[in-house]
Order: C-alpha cells, then sequence, then structure tokens
C-alpha cells in the first residue's frame, strides 16, 4: 500500500510540474503591437490584428490551379513545419499564400505545424533548435521523417507552386540564403 501511494503521489507531482502546451500565444510588445509567439494554428489568423493582413493576402492570392492540380496527390506523402512571425513582412505575404495553397490541394491539417518566431527566430518552446532558421518565412517540407526541401522567405522560382512541385518531386531548388 505505501509504495502504490509512493507511485501515485510521484506521478501527480511529475504530471503537475509540466504546464499544457499553449497555441496560439499572443505577445504584447512594448509599442503597442501584438505578435504570436510559439505553436499556432488557423484559429490564431481569425482575430485582429491577424486576420487583416493574412486575409488580404489569402483573399487576393491567385493560385495554379494546374500545379496544385498535379502536385496534389504527391504532396500528401509530406510533412511541413512553418517557421514565420507575424511581425515579418515576408511571412505575412508568404504564409497567406502558402495556406491557399495548401486549401487548394486539400493537405491534411495534421501535417502542418506552424510555429511563430519573434524577431530573433526564437519560439516559446525551442522548435526551432535544430532546424537552422535564420529567415522567415522557413518551410520546412519532410518526408518520411527526412528533410526533402525548404522555402525560405520567398520562393526561388518566383511561384510557391513552382518550388512546391519541384520540391514533392525530390528536386528541390537551392532555397534563398543557402550556406553550406
Amino acid at each position: 500500500m505505501k509504495n502504490s501511494l509512493f507511485v501515485l503521489i510521484f506521478l501527480l507531482l511529475i504530471t503537475s510540474c509540466e504546464g499544457p502546451y499553449i497555441f496560439n500565444r499572443v505577445v504584447n510588445l512594448k509599442d503597442g503591437n501584438k505578435m504570436l509567439l510559439g505553436g499556432v494554428d488557423r484559429t490564431a489568423f481569425l482575430k485582429e490584428p491577424f486576420s487583416e493582413w493574412f486575409h488580404q493576402e489569402y483573399d487576393t492570392y491567385t493560385t495554379n490551379p494546374a500545379l496544385v492540380k498535379e502536385f496534389k496527390g504527391k504532396l500528401k506523402k509530406f510533412r511541413i513545419e512553418v517557421f514565420m512571425g507575424t511581425w515579418s513582412e515576408d511571412s505575412r505575404r508568404e504564409y497567406p499564400r502558402l495556406m491557399k495553397i495548401l486549401d487548394e490541394a486539400k493537405f491534411p491539417k495534421q501535417r502542418i505545424l506552424t510555429y511563430a518566431v519573434n524577431e530573433s527566430k526564437k519560439s516559446f518552446y525551442s522548435e526551432e533548435i535544430g532546424k537552422d532558421v535564420r529567415f522567415v518565412p522557413t518551410f520546412i517540407f519532410y518526408k518520411a521523417g527526412e528533410e526533402v526541401g525548404r522555402i525560405v522567405e520567398s520562393p526561388v522560382s518566383g511561384s510557391l507552386e513552382e518550388d512546391i512541385m519541384m520540391i514533392v518531386n525530390e528536386s528541390p531548388l537551392t532555397p534563398n540564403y543557402f550556406e553550406d
């Protein structure tokens, strides 16, 4: 009985030490602006001030339906990690465009993870560690657990759809700001 009580108390202590993972964390900046930090999902972009720029870019971007149709089936074998900054002009442009492309491709929502980072490229729970995130946005594509390609800051080809096509065909272009 003493051992059972000890184990129960030990388990309660361990589980109470680590709090829940918080999604859609909004940080108030000194200048009065707000930014997201850490893991985020689409609901974060339904609220001001993020919804204004997200929906404007999402709604006005015209995808290339032929390319989306071409890579749609292959893309479902991938997992995507996104590192973006709500303070970054490039992220504000490219992230909504990526999401529109993925929506049109019917990409499974559970296969994309999005992390908002601060200007030092740090997320709340350090998800960026070991990912070589130096510029945002950084879209990392994985297949069978291995990185296959990435898009950094903006597409190399000039089109997200073309860069995604190259990645799913496993012949990715060298991303912007690539260093050996």
